[in-house]
Formats: C-alpha cells, structure tokens, sequence
C-alpha cells in the first residue's frame, strides 16, 4: 500500500496530502534542506565575492575570502545541488511527476542540470583553462558570460542569478502544469 501511495503521488502534477506517508514526508524534508543549502550557499558566496571585490587593495584579505568561498561551495552548495539532484530524480522516477511531465518539474530539471554542470566547470580549474584556450580564437566571452553568472563577480550578474534562485522558489510554490497555466495567466484570465 505504501509503494501505491508513492507512485500515485504527484498523479494531477501539483502533489495530494501525504500526511501518513513516511517515505515522502522524509523526502521532502531532504529536498527542502539541499534546497535551502543550495540557495543558501549561493547566496553567501554573493556576499563574500561583494566583499572579495570591495577589497582588492589587500591581497591577503582578498585571499582569504576567495578559500572562504571556494569552501561555501565545496561543502554548502555543491552538497545542496546533489541533495537537490538526488531526491528530484527519486521524486521523478518514483512517483508520478516524471522527470519533464509537467512544465514545473522540467523547469527545475533544466535549471538543476545546468547549474551541476557549469558549476562543477567552474568549480575547479577547469573553467577557467577552457578559457583560456579559448582566448587566442576570440571564443571566451560566452563561458566568462556564464563564469560571471555562476561566480558574480558584479551587480548584475548577482541580481540574475538572485532572480534564476527566486523563479526556482516561485515555481516550486505555484507549480504550473503548462506554461499557460501559471499563476500569471490564471489571474489575468479568471478574474473578472
């Protein structure tokens, strides 16, 4: 009855109560803490790359927030992403949202999966020895775009990736089903 209780879960794209379900209770107390790390982490390495940029007249400060946010990622974020990863591939495979069945889900698929692989990129070396390979050709300013925005390094590219962290919150909150059925166009169609 237990294993019904899972795959059924998620049947209308949106959840059911599932209050006697230990399994998915468990889960999404997981989900929302590697949720909570993730965001929170990325949030904190906002702060100290603001910090790291606003004293670049001393190197040695400078360098010891740089180990700060390499450890904020090492074991804040990247944590919170595969916690992330995980438990959404469990949800995905388990029960009955799939894995790109509802826009939602998809959304917070290709998001995830993006930011594991750019971040795992720019997480260690490698990033930045692909750019520079690609300098002598003229070919880096897209990874420096995305280098920028999964390491801000200045206001804009924090405010976008503040407002990628919060359009995750928002859709997980909502849960359209389609692009059309979002709160937006709910509202703007329903009211009268």
């Amino acid at each position: 009855m237990q294993c019904y209780r899972v795959k059924s879960f998620g049947a209308t794209g949106r959840g059911v109560s599932a209050r006697e379900n230990i399994i998915l209770k468990t889960m999404k107390a997981v989900h929302l803490l590697s949720a909570t790390a993730w965001a929170g982490g990325a949030v904190a390495m906002q702060t100290l790359g603001f910090l790291r940029l606003n004293s670049l007249d001393d190197p040695a400060f400078a360098s010891v927030v740089q180990y700060c946010l390499h450890h904020v990622d090492t074991w804040v974020v990247m944590p919170g992403l595969a916690g992330c990863l995980l438990t959404g591939i469990f949800y995905s495979y388990y029960t009955s949202f799939g894995f790109f069945k509802y826009f939602w889900v998809g959304y917070k698929w290709m998001v995830s999966l993006a930011a594991c692989f750019w971040g795992t990129l720019f997480w260690g070396p490698w990033g930045d020895e692909l750019i520079a390979l690609l300098v002598p050709h003229g070919l880096d300013a897209p990874l420096r775009f995305v280098r920028s925005c999964i390491l801000p390094e200045d206001i804009w590219a924090a405010v976008l990736q503040s407002s990628l962290i919060f359009s995750m919150l928002i859709i997980s909150v909502y849960r359209p089903l389609t692009l059309r059925t979002g709160w937006w166009f709910r509202r703007k169609h329903t009211v009268r």
